[in-house]
């Protein structure tokens, strides 16, 4: 089991960007990632993007890095919108929405009726700053909406008609500055888990390099380097394994919360019908549970090792596995 719902703002990671990922000084924290989600245009801009995810069984928390618009953004205008959380019929559960007339966003709870909580929330330009917000789905909706780990607004409204836990967060990204001319900001490191707080938690984001002790599947380790779901590795075999060793920022010497591993897979019309993901640290192979995937679409698959399986012991940077990989299971 892991509580990773969903990690990243690549291509791959999300549905419908239309921005590019710039590596731009600023726009996304150096240390996690390589690049931002960069958008850059005129107020009247609406270019919205989603992550589709499980149900959590506990509360949705969603994290990520923010740079607002740069220049005027004041007074937002008519039809800006910023974030919505909807449920698997599709409802409207929650918003953070920028409120007319002002340079504030608040929390917004969708329920038998709409409630709009106060706000402390000042839309600040160009600002680094990390949001997070948690969603919570009962006998009531609420809301809360944080701002470098700080309660900027809130709102709780009555569920009694039922509605779902968010399994769609959608950045509406529409109308996001009061200017006239062209502005540029940046969404990075987004991440959204189950049960637990993103306030504060960080994550690092390594990809394949070079091939490991396995390489048992058909294709290359390029296609797991480009970031393009459309070239991919593939197996007609339940067992075969391919591992790599990865590239990227370093993990720093800190407190280390646990190991990820994310795929992106996808079940042909015959063969194995589940993945999972392995780490192999001094010769062993430490499986994680097989996961039945889609045959219509690629989805993710997500596992997560809180202690090195190696010995129960806690994460360093120093045992960090440097192999890791995937498995095609029956």
């Amino acid at each position: 089991m892991t509580h990773i719902l969903h990690l990243g703002h690549q291509n791959t990671d999300l549905s419908g960007v239309t921005g590019h990922h710039a590596t731009d000084a600023g726009y996304f924290d150096a240390s996690l990632d390589v690049n931002s989600l960069y958008y850059s245009g005129t107020r009247a801009l609406v270019a919205p993007f989603s992550l589709p995810m499980k149900a959590p069984s506990g509360d949705l928390w969603l994290g990520f890095r923010y740079v607002p618009p740069s220049g005027d953004v004041t007074a937002m205008v008519a039809g800006a919108k910023f974030l919505e959380f909807r449920d698997a019929s599709k409802a409207l559960v929650a918003q953070i929405l920028p409120t007319v007339g002002t340079p504030n966003y608040n929390a917004v709870a969708n329920g038998d009726t709409t409630v709009s909580g106060t706000t402390a929330y000042v839309l600040a330009p160009a600002q680094v700053q990390w949001l997070d917000v948690r969603v919570a789905v009962g006998a009531n909706i609420t809301i809360d909406f944080y701002q470098d780990g700080v309660l900027m607004s809130t709102a709780t409204a009555a569920n009694t008609a039922g509605k779902g836990k968010p399994v769609l967060v959608t950045f509406a990204n529409a109308v996001m500055h009061s200017g006239y001319g062209a502005r540029a900001w940046s969404y990075a490191h987004i991440a959204a888990l189950d049960g637990v707080s993103t306030i504060g938690r960080r994550f690092v984001r390594r990809t394949p390099d070079l091939i490991g002790f396995y390489n048992q599947m058909a294709g290359s380790i390029d296609a797991l380097k480009d970031n393009d779901i459309a070239t991919r590795v593939a197996s007609d075999t339940p067992g075969q394994r391919m591992s790599f060793s990865l590239a990227g920022p370093a993990v720093a010497a800190s407190a280390i919360a646990g190991v990820h591993v994310k795929q992106v897979a996808q079940g042909g019309t015959t063969g194995p019908a589940s993945t999972a993901d392995f780490l192999r640290i001094g010769g062993v192979n430490y499986d994680a549970a097989a996961a039945p995937v889609s045959t219509i679409l690629p989805e993710p698959v997500y596992a997560s090792w809180a202690l090195n399986p190696a010995d129960s012991s806690a994460w360093t940077d120093l045992t960090l596995p440097t192999e890791v990989g995937i498995l095609s299971a029956t």
